[in-house]
Protein backbone atom coordinates (compact mmCIF):
# COMPACT_ATOMS: atom_id res chain seq x y z
CA UNK A 1 0.00 0.00 0.00
CA UNK A 2 1.31 3.42 -0.96
CA UNK A 3 2.20 5.57 2.03
CA UNK A 4 2.59 9.28 1.36
CA UNK A 5 4.24 11.92 3.47
CA UNK A 6 1.54 12.97 5.92
CA UNK A 7 1.70 16.65 4.94
CA UNK A 8 1.40 15.86 1.24
CA UNK A 9 -1.42 13.41 1.88
CA UNK A 10 -3.38 16.13 3.69
CA UNK A 11 -3.09 18.67 0.86
CA UNK A 12 -6.06 19.09 -1.48
CA UNK A 13 -5.63 20.11 -5.12
CA UNK A 14 -5.96 23.83 -5.77
CA UNK A 15 -9.68 24.54 -6.14
CA UNK A 16 -9.07 27.23 -8.75
CA UNK A 17 -6.86 25.03 -10.92
CA UNK A 18 -9.22 22.08 -10.48
CA UNK A 19 -12.20 24.12 -11.69
CA UNK A 20 -10.34 25.24 -14.78
CA UNK A 21 -9.10 21.70 -15.44
CA UNK A 22 -12.68 20.39 -15.28
CA UNK A 23 -13.75 23.01 -17.84
CA UNK A 24 -10.88 21.97 -20.14
CA UNK A 25 -11.89 18.32 -19.77
CA UNK A 26 -15.50 19.09 -20.72
CA UNK A 27 -14.37 21.06 -23.77
CA UNK A 28 -12.32 18.03 -24.86
CA UNK A 29 -15.59 16.08 -24.78
CA UNK A 30 -17.15 18.55 -27.21
CA UNK A 31 -19.11 20.55 -24.60
CA UNK A 32 -19.17 24.33 -24.98
CA UNK A 33 -17.97 25.71 -21.64
CA UNK A 34 -17.44 29.36 -20.75
CA UNK A 35 -14.78 29.52 -18.06
CA UNK A 36 -14.92 32.23 -15.42
CA UNK A 37 -12.67 30.13 -13.20
CA UNK A 38 -9.13 30.93 -14.32
CA UNK A 39 -7.14 33.55 -12.46
CA UNK A 40 -5.16 34.77 -15.44
CA UNK A 41 -5.52 37.64 -17.90
CA UNK A 42 -6.90 36.59 -21.29
CA UNK A 43 -4.55 39.05 -23.03
CA UNK A 44 -1.44 37.93 -24.87
CA UNK A 45 1.95 38.85 -23.45
CA UNK A 46 2.97 42.21 -24.97
CA UNK A 47 5.09 41.87 -28.09
CA UNK A 48 8.05 43.83 -26.68
CA UNK A 49 8.38 41.21 -23.92
CA UNK A 50 8.20 38.28 -26.33
CA UNK A 51 10.83 39.94 -28.52
CA UNK A 52 13.17 40.22 -25.54
CA UNK A 53 12.81 36.47 -25.03
CA UNK A 54 13.56 35.78 -28.69
CA UNK A 55 16.69 37.92 -28.49
CA UNK A 56 17.78 36.07 -25.34
CA UNK A 57 17.43 32.77 -27.20
CA UNK A 58 19.37 34.11 -30.15
CA UNK A 59 22.30 35.16 -27.98
CA UNK A 60 22.33 31.83 -26.17
CA UNK A 61 20.90 32.77 -22.79
CA UNK A 62 19.97 29.14 -22.18
CA UNK A 63 22.23 28.14 -19.28
CA UNK A 64 21.89 28.11 -15.52
CA UNK A 65 21.88 31.52 -13.86
CA UNK A 66 22.36 32.59 -10.27
CA UNK A 67 19.77 30.79 -8.15
CA UNK A 68 17.86 33.93 -7.21
CA UNK A 69 18.00 35.49 -10.67
CA UNK A 70 20.57 37.43 -12.70
CA UNK A 71 21.71 40.76 -11.30
CA UNK A 72 20.03 42.65 -14.17
CA UNK A 73 16.66 41.20 -13.15
CA UNK A 74 17.21 42.06 -9.51
CA UNK A 75 18.13 45.60 -10.52
CA UNK A 76 14.93 45.78 -12.59
CA UNK A 77 12.89 44.54 -9.61
CA UNK A 78 14.61 47.05 -7.38
CA UNK A 79 13.71 49.88 -9.78
CA UNK A 80 10.11 48.65 -9.99
CA UNK A 81 9.70 48.61 -6.21
CA UNK A 82 11.04 52.17 -6.03
CA UNK A 83 8.88 53.39 -8.93
CA UNK A 84 5.59 51.72 -8.01
CA UNK A 85 5.77 51.32 -4.23
CA UNK A 86 8.32 53.88 -3.02
CA UNK A 87 10.30 51.02 -1.43
CA UNK A 88 14.09 50.98 -1.62
CA UNK A 89 15.75 47.54 -1.44
CA UNK A 90 19.30 46.44 -2.14
CA UNK A 91 19.76 43.66 -4.70
CA UNK A 92 20.92 41.42 -1.83
CA UNK A 93 17.41 41.77 -0.38
CA UNK A 94 15.68 40.49 -3.54
CA UNK A 95 15.13 36.96 -4.83
CA UNK A 96 13.43 35.91 -8.08
CA UNK A 97 11.61 32.59 -8.32
CA UNK A 98 9.47 30.56 -10.69
CA UNK A 99 6.37 32.62 -9.93
CA UNK A 100 5.15 34.39 -6.81
CA UNK A 101 3.75 31.08 -5.60
CA UNK A 102 7.26 29.63 -5.34
CA UNK A 103 8.54 32.76 -3.63
CA UNK A 104 5.68 32.51 -1.15
CA UNK A 105 6.12 28.80 -0.53
CA UNK A 106 9.87 29.18 -0.01
CA UNK A 107 9.32 32.13 2.30
CA UNK A 108 6.75 30.32 4.43
CA UNK A 109 8.94 27.24 4.65
CA UNK A 110 11.86 29.46 5.66
CA UNK A 111 10.12 31.44 8.40
CA UNK A 112 7.67 29.05 10.06
CA UNK A 113 7.90 25.73 11.82
CA UNK A 114 6.00 23.16 13.85
CA UNK A 115 3.86 24.80 16.51
CA UNK A 116 3.72 28.20 14.81
CA UNK A 117 0.49 29.88 13.79
CA UNK A 118 0.13 32.04 10.68
CA UNK A 119 -2.85 34.36 10.45
CA UNK A 120 -4.83 34.28 7.20
CA UNK A 121 -7.67 36.80 6.88
CA UNK A 122 -10.50 35.15 4.96
CA UNK A 123 -11.82 34.98 2.30
CA UNK A 124 -8.32 34.21 1.06
CA UNK A 125 -6.51 32.65 -1.89
CA UNK A 126 -6.76 28.89 -1.58
CA UNK A 127 -3.01 28.19 -1.65
CA UNK A 128 -2.08 30.28 1.40
CA UNK A 129 -3.34 27.68 3.87
CA UNK A 130 -1.82 24.76 1.98
CA UNK A 131 1.62 26.39 1.91
CA UNK A 132 1.46 27.06 5.64
CA UNK A 133 0.47 23.45 6.34
CA UNK A 134 3.34 22.15 4.20
CA UNK A 135 5.77 24.13 6.36
CA UNK A 136 4.51 22.30 9.45
CA UNK A 137 2.89 25.44 10.84
CA UNK A 138 -0.83 25.91 11.36
CA UNK A 139 -3.00 28.36 9.39
CA UNK A 140 -5.31 30.35 11.65
CA UNK A 141 -8.21 31.80 9.71
CA UNK A 142 -9.47 35.24 10.68
CA UNK A 143 -12.92 35.76 9.11
CA UNK A 144 -13.49 39.23 7.63
CA UNK A 145 -17.13 40.22 7.45
CA UNK A 146 -18.81 41.02 4.17
CA UNK A 147 -20.33 44.04 5.93
CA UNK A 148 -16.75 45.31 6.48
CA UNK A 149 -15.92 44.88 2.80
CA UNK A 150 -14.08 41.62 3.56
CA UNK A 151 -11.30 43.70 5.15
CA UNK A 152 -9.44 42.87 8.35
CA UNK A 153 -10.03 45.35 11.18
CA UNK A 154 -7.44 46.20 13.86
CA UNK A 155 -9.82 44.83 16.50
CA UNK A 156 -10.14 41.46 14.75
CA UNK A 157 -6.39 41.35 14.24
CA UNK A 158 -5.60 41.92 17.91
CA UNK A 159 -8.17 39.32 18.98
CA UNK A 160 -6.56 36.72 16.68
CA UNK A 161 -3.14 36.83 18.33
CA UNK A 162 -2.03 33.94 20.52
CA UNK A 163 1.40 33.17 22.01
CA UNK A 164 1.97 30.90 18.97
CA UNK A 165 1.31 33.59 16.32
CA UNK A 166 4.40 34.11 14.16
CA UNK A 167 3.10 35.70 10.97
CA UNK A 168 0.27 37.04 8.84
CA UNK A 169 -0.42 36.98 5.10
CA UNK A 170 -2.08 40.08 3.66
CA UNK A 171 -3.31 40.32 0.07
CA UNK A 172 -4.43 43.66 -1.41
CA UNK A 173 -6.07 43.76 -3.93
CA UNK A 174 -7.58 40.50 -2.80
CA UNK A 175 -8.16 37.22 -4.53
CA UNK A 176 -11.07 36.30 -4.35
CA UNK A 177 -12.98 39.40 -3.23
CA UNK A 178 -11.29 42.29 -5.04
CA UNK A 179 -11.09 44.17 -1.72
CA UNK A 180 -8.38 46.84 -1.40
CA UNK A 181 -7.09 48.37 1.84
CA UNK A 182 -6.92 52.16 1.96
CA UNK A 183 -3.85 53.97 3.28
CA UNK A 184 -5.62 54.77 6.55
CA UNK A 185 -6.73 51.16 7.03
CA UNK A 186 -3.20 49.91 6.39
CA UNK A 187 -1.81 52.45 8.87
CA UNK A 188 -4.13 51.15 11.59
CA UNK A 189 -3.17 47.54 10.90
CA UNK A 190 0.52 48.47 10.71
CA UNK A 191 0.41 49.99 14.19
CA UNK A 192 -0.86 46.70 15.60
CA UNK A 193 1.57 44.58 13.58
CA UNK A 194 4.59 46.69 14.49
CA UNK A 195 3.81 46.23 18.15
CA UNK A 196 3.27 42.49 17.71
CA UNK A 197 6.65 41.79 16.11
CA UNK A 198 5.24 39.03 13.88
CA UNK A 199 6.28 38.52 10.25
CA UNK A 200 4.15 40.36 7.69
CA UNK A 201 3.88 38.78 4.22
CA UNK A 202 2.45 41.29 1.74
CA UNK A 203 1.10 39.63 -1.42
CA UNK A 204 0.94 42.41 -4.03
CA UNK A 205 0.37 40.48 -7.26
CA UNK A 206 -2.79 42.40 -8.26
CA UNK A 207 -1.46 45.87 -7.45
CA UNK A 208 -1.94 47.20 -11.00
CA UNK A 209 -5.48 45.84 -11.32
CA UNK A 210 -6.98 48.61 -9.18
CA UNK A 211 -9.82 50.96 -10.05
CA UNK A 212 -9.67 53.77 -7.50
CA UNK A 213 -6.12 55.01 -7.85
CA UNK A 214 -2.75 53.67 -6.80
CA UNK A 215 -2.76 50.83 -4.28
CA UNK A 216 -0.86 51.94 -1.15
CA UNK A 217 1.80 49.64 0.33
CA UNK A 218 1.94 48.94 4.04
CA UNK A 219 5.74 49.10 4.16
CA UNK A 220 5.68 52.54 2.56
CA UNK A 221 3.12 53.74 5.10
CA UNK A 222 5.04 52.26 8.03
CA UNK A 223 8.72 51.88 7.01
CA UNK A 224 9.63 50.30 10.35
CA UNK A 225 7.68 47.19 9.29
CA UNK A 226 10.39 46.52 6.69
CA UNK A 227 12.43 44.77 9.39
CA UNK A 228 9.67 42.20 9.88
CA UNK A 229 8.07 42.29 6.44
CA UNK A 230 8.46 40.73 3.00
CA UNK A 231 6.88 42.05 -0.20
CA UNK A 232 5.89 39.37 -2.71
CA UNK A 233 4.96 40.05 -6.30
CA UNK A 234 4.71 38.53 -9.75
CA UNK A 235 4.80 39.46 -13.41
CA UNK A 236 1.95 37.06 -14.18
CA UNK A 237 -1.06 39.34 -13.76
CA UNK A 238 0.49 42.73 -14.52
CA UNK A 239 2.06 41.74 -17.83
CA UNK A 240 -0.13 38.75 -18.84
CA UNK A 241 2.83 36.43 -18.23
CA UNK A 242 1.22 33.62 -16.23
CA UNK A 243 3.01 30.86 -18.12
CA UNK A 244 6.43 32.52 -17.99
CA UNK A 245 6.67 31.85 -14.24
CA UNK A 246 8.56 34.79 -12.79
CA UNK A 247 7.87 36.15 -9.33
CA UNK A 248 9.95 37.73 -6.60
CA UNK A 249 10.23 38.62 -2.95
CA UNK A 250 11.98 41.51 -1.22
CA UNK A 251 12.81 41.61 2.47
CA UNK A 252 15.52 41.41 5.11
CA UNK A 253 18.78 40.05 3.71
CA UNK A 254 18.95 37.14 6.16
CA UNK A 255 15.49 35.92 5.13
CA UNK A 256 16.17 36.32 1.41
CA UNK A 257 19.48 34.47 1.73
CA UNK A 258 17.73 31.58 3.47
CA UNK A 259 15.06 31.51 0.74
CA UNK A 260 17.80 31.32 -1.91
CA UNK A 261 19.44 28.41 -0.07
CA UNK A 262 16.13 26.57 -0.09
CA UNK A 263 15.54 27.40 -3.75
CA UNK A 264 19.02 26.14 -4.62
CA UNK A 265 17.94 22.71 -3.39
CA UNK A 266 14.33 22.51 -4.56
CA UNK A 267 14.47 24.02 -8.05
CA UNK A 268 17.35 26.35 -8.86
CA UNK A 269 17.01 29.50 -10.92
CA UNK A 270 13.84 30.70 -12.64
CA UNK A 271 13.91 30.10 -16.41
CA UNK A 272 16.77 32.08 -17.96
CA UNK A 273 14.74 33.14 -21.00
CA UNK A 274 11.79 34.20 -18.84
CA UNK A 275 14.20 36.32 -16.80
CA UNK A 276 15.22 38.22 -19.94
CA UNK A 277 11.55 38.78 -20.76
CA UNK A 278 10.93 39.94 -17.19
CA UNK A 279 13.69 42.54 -17.39
CA UNK A 280 12.03 44.06 -20.45
CA UNK A 281 8.59 43.88 -18.82
CA UNK A 282 9.74 45.78 -15.74
CA UNK A 283 12.01 48.35 -17.40
CA UNK A 284 10.24 49.03 -20.70
CA UNK A 285 7.17 51.17 -21.43
CA UNK A 286 4.27 50.48 -19.07
CA UNK A 287 1.48 51.47 -21.47
CA UNK A 288 0.21 47.89 -21.86
CA UNK A 289 -0.32 47.65 -18.11
CA UNK A 290 -2.63 50.64 -18.13
CA UNK A 291 -4.52 49.40 -21.20
CA UNK A 292 -5.23 46.04 -19.58
CA UNK A 293 -6.27 47.64 -16.29
CA UNK A 294 -8.72 49.93 -18.10
CA UNK A 295 -10.24 46.97 -19.94
CA UNK A 296 -10.69 45.14 -16.64
CA UNK A 297 -12.44 48.22 -15.28
CA UNK A 298 -14.97 48.05 -18.12
CA UNK A 299 -15.51 44.34 -17.59
CA UNK A 300 -15.97 44.87 -13.87
CA UNK A 301 -18.86 47.28 -14.54
CA UNK A 302 -20.49 44.73 -16.83
CA UNK A 303 -20.07 41.84 -14.39
CA UNK A 304 -21.35 43.78 -11.38
CA UNK A 305 -24.44 44.81 -13.35
CA UNK A 306 -25.10 41.28 -14.59
CA UNK A 307 -24.61 39.68 -11.16
CA UNK A 308 -26.88 42.14 -9.40
CA UNK A 309 -29.62 41.37 -11.93
CA UNK A 310 -29.55 37.64 -11.13
CA UNK A 311 -32.25 36.41 -8.72
CA UNK A 312 -30.80 35.18 -5.42
CA UNK A 313 -27.37 36.75 -5.96
CA UNK A 314 -26.04 39.45 -3.64
CA UNK A 315 -23.01 41.62 -4.35
CA UNK A 316 -22.99 44.54 -1.90
CA UNK A 317 -19.29 45.33 -2.40
CA UNK A 318 -18.05 46.41 -5.82
CA UNK A 319 -14.57 44.90 -6.36
CA UNK A 320 -11.99 47.67 -6.00
CA UNK A 321 -9.18 45.62 -7.55
CA UNK A 322 -8.05 42.31 -9.09
CA UNK A 323 -10.41 40.77 -11.66
CA UNK A 324 -12.84 38.76 -9.55
CA UNK A 325 -16.39 39.18 -8.33
CA UNK A 326 -17.39 37.21 -5.24
CA UNK A 327 -21.19 37.20 -4.95
CA UNK A 328 -23.11 35.75 -2.02
CA UNK A 329 -25.48 32.97 -3.13
CA UNK A 330 -26.79 31.98 0.31
CA UNK A 331 -30.36 32.80 -0.78
CA UNK A 332 -30.10 29.99 -3.33
CA UNK A 333 -28.56 27.39 -1.04
CA UNK A 334 -31.08 24.73 -0.10
CA UNK A 335 -32.40 24.68 -3.68
CA UNK A 336 -32.42 21.38 -5.50
CA UNK A 337 -31.10 20.33 -8.88
CA UNK A 338 -32.01 16.94 -10.32
CA UNK A 339 -33.30 15.94 -6.89
CA UNK A 340 -30.10 16.85 -5.06
CA UNK A 341 -29.89 19.70 -2.57
CA UNK A 342 -27.27 22.42 -3.12
CA UNK A 343 -25.77 23.17 0.27
CA UNK A 344 -22.74 25.41 -0.33
CA UNK A 345 -20.74 27.43 -2.81
CA UNK A 346 -18.92 24.39 -4.17
CA UNK A 347 -22.23 22.69 -4.85
CA UNK A 348 -23.55 25.81 -6.53
CA UNK A 349 -20.46 26.06 -8.74
CA UNK A 350 -20.95 22.41 -9.72
CA UNK A 351 -24.56 23.18 -10.65
CA UNK A 352 -23.46 26.10 -12.84
CA UNK A 353 -20.94 23.88 -14.61
CA UNK A 354 -23.30 20.96 -15.11
CA UNK A 355 -26.41 22.90 -16.11
CA UNK A 356 -25.19 26.22 -17.54
CA UNK A 357 -21.76 25.01 -18.70
CA UNK A 358 -20.16 27.96 -16.93
CA UNK A 359 -17.04 27.26 -14.88
CA UNK A 360 -16.62 29.19 -11.62
CA UNK A 361 -15.01 28.43 -8.26
CA UNK A 362 -17.02 27.68 -5.14
CA UNK A 363 -16.21 29.73 -2.07
CA UNK A 364 -15.53 26.82 0.31
CA UNK A 365 -11.76 26.69 -0.03
CA UNK A 366 -11.56 30.49 0.13
CA UNK A 367 -13.18 30.30 3.56
CA UNK A 368 -16.58 31.58 2.38
CA UNK A 369 -18.92 28.68 1.62
CA UNK A 370 -21.87 30.97 0.86
CA UNK A 371 -20.09 32.50 -2.12
CA UNK A 372 -18.81 31.74 -5.60
CA UNK A 373 -15.95 33.40 -7.45
CA UNK A 374 -16.27 34.64 -11.01
CA UNK A 375 -13.19 35.79 -12.89
CA UNK A 376 -13.79 38.56 -15.38
CA UNK A 377 -10.48 37.92 -17.11
CA UNK A 378 -12.54 36.93 -20.14
CA UNK A 379 -13.82 38.74 -23.20
CA UNK A 380 -16.97 40.84 -23.02
CA UNK A 381 -18.61 38.39 -25.41
CA UNK A 382 -17.78 35.42 -23.15
CA UNK A 383 -18.90 37.31 -20.04
CA UNK A 384 -22.29 38.11 -21.53
CA UNK A 385 -22.66 34.55 -22.80
CA UNK A 386 -21.80 33.18 -19.35
CA UNK A 387 -24.37 35.31 -17.54
CA UNK A 388 -27.03 34.58 -20.15
CA UNK A 389 -26.42 30.89 -19.47
CA UNK A 390 -26.49 31.38 -15.71
CA UNK A 391 -29.74 33.32 -15.91
CA UNK A 392 -31.32 30.52 -17.92
CA UNK A 393 -29.85 27.83 -15.66
CA UNK A 394 -31.28 29.33 -12.49
CA UNK A 395 -34.76 28.53 -13.78
CA UNK A 396 -33.90 24.83 -13.47
CA UNK A 397 -33.46 25.05 -9.69
CA UNK A 398 -36.14 23.52 -7.51
CA UNK A 399 -37.21 24.67 -4.07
Amino acid sequence: MLKLNRRIAAIKPSATLAADARATEMRAQGISVVSLAAGEPDFDTPERIKEAARKALARGMTKYTAVGGVRELKEAIRAKLKRDNNLDYDVSEIVASAGAKQSEANLIATLFDEGDEVLIPTPAWVSFAAMVQLSGAEPKFVPCAESEGFLLTPENLEQAFTPRTRGIILNSPSNPTGAVYSASQLAELAAVLLKSGIWVLSDDVYEHMAYDGRVPHMFEIEPRLRAQGIAINSLSKTYAMTGWRVGFAAGPKEVVSAMQRLQSQNSGNPCSIAQAAAIEALTGPQDDVRVMAEEFRKRRSLVVERIRALPGFSLPNVPAGAFYAFPNVSALLGSTYKGKKITDGDGFANFLLEEAHVASVGGNDFGAPNHVRFSYAASTKDLNEAFDRIEAGLKKLGS
